[in-house]
């Protein structure tokens, strides 16, 4: 299977570097502004293949802790507490909430719960269905980019462990902005390609996996292609109430468990996890990076 060559999302710079190869496919980073991008790209279908019926029902959601699609409200709501938090002091007056890439709508019905006037869209009709059918939510089944909903018609927009996996992250985040109204805030999370955990566990790290994943942020990366579709006053939260150790650290994302970095960050997380965790915060080299940022 032969990909495509693909330009620098965030310069259009052509020259770029090997930075690693997985399961027979490049990651590379950009010569002039050091965006980490999975190139040559796989085909489309390829990339979507990965997110079957069999995975959204067995692998999506018991990770997302709802197995067999069984959704715990009570515990629903604690887990995303913290996210709501954060997104209330960011914007203490808003009142409608779009998510990008729902998923199964678990952080949307949250939102919802929250007292949000909560909406989104997702391209997975499993996760369309679920959301809309078993949670009684306003998602529609549509790509990002073409979203139907009104322009200027929101106050908040969220986007968790989405952008990496875009074609086009320009062309979804200008559309999110088009959502947004004037001041309006974006919350923004994606794995951080600064971690420790890569520095840890090597080329077995999990999120190194350009079937899936076809962008590598940091968060010089993320700031850049934030700007560039018209985002300003651009924050990074560092120290966030929902990660602890496992969340910043997590050794057991490796696609090698069994391997002898794995064991060895393991060994050391385990050991000296409770002891690095602020300084591993305060240096931004968690597993996520958490941005926050405003409509112009």
């Amino acid at each position: 299977m032969q990909g495509t060559l693909v330009p620098c999302a965030i310069c259009a710079g052509a020259e770029t570097r090997r930075v690693y190869t997985k399961f027979g496919w490049g990651i590379e980073r950009c010569g002039r502004c050091g965006l980490v991008f999975a190139n040559p790209r796989a085909p489309e279908e390829a990339v979507l293949a990965r997110y079957s019926s069999e995975y959204f029902w067995k692998e999506y959601l018991p990770a997302a802790g709802a197995p067999e699609g069984r959704v715990d409200m009570e515990l629903l709501d604690a887990k995303n507490r913290p996210m709501l938090e954060l997104i209330r002091r960011h914007a203490p007056s808003g009142q409608r909430l779009l998510e990008v890439g729902t998923g199964a709508g678990l952080f949307l019905k949250a939102a919802e719960r929250a007292g949000w006037n909560a909406s989104g869209v997702e391209l997975s009709p499993e996760g369309a269905t679920f959301a809309r059918d078993r949670l009684g939510l306003d998602v529609r089944q549509e790509r990002a980019e073409a979203m139907t909903f009104s322009p200027r018609s929101f106050d908040v927009a969220v986007m968790f462990d989405v952008i990496e996996h875009l074609f086009d992250p320009n062309v979804v985040l200008a559309a999110t902005h088009r959502a947004l109204r004037p001041g309006g805030l974006v919350v923004i999370n994606t794995p951080n390609f600064d971690a420790l955990s890569r520095q840890g566990l090597g080329v077995d790290w999990a999120v190194l996996s350009p079937l899936e994943h076809l962008y590598y942020f940091t968060e010089r990366t993320l700031r850049a292609i934030l700007r560039r579709a018209g985002f300003q006053r651009i924050q990074f939260v560092r120290r966030f109430r929902g990660w602890s150790v496992p969340e910043a650290m997590n050794y057991t994302y490796t696609h090698a468990p069994d391997g002898r970095r794995a064991r060895l960050y393991g060994k050391a997380v385990r050991r000296w996890g409770d002891a690095s965790l602020s300084l591993v915060l305060r240096l931004g080299r968690a597993d996520s990076l958490l941005a926050v940022a405003h409509r112009d």
